[in-house]
């Protein structure tokens, strides 16, 4: 009974790193709400280290000039959570 448990962890880990790999190959876009829970800091902090340039900048979902709902892609959150405090925006 155990080693059933066990495989279906282990089966449902590696699917877990499968998807993983593939949105970061794919550089999918993920929504703040997301990036805070990847990132551990709050939204608060995210948007200070954007201001500093110390966090990757967001992308518009929407070609309006105002408009709120921003993602990230996934490779910039990546390379940012390798290495947080010699992280610098790149243009």
């Amino acid at each position: 009974m155990n080693n059933i448990i066990s495989e279906k962890s282990i089966k449902a880990e590696f699917e877990a790193q499968v998807t993983a790999a593939l949105m970061i190959q794919s550089n999918a876009l993920i929504p703040i709400k997301l990036a805070v829970r990847l990132c551990g800091i709050s939204r608060q902090e995210i948007n200070r280290r954007i201001a500093r340039g110390t966090f990757p900048k967001p992308h518009k979902l929407s070609r309006r000039k105002n408009s709120i709902r921003k993602a990230f892609h996934l490779k910039d959150l990546h390379d940012w959570i390798k290495n947080p405090h010699m992280y610098l925006q790149s243009d």
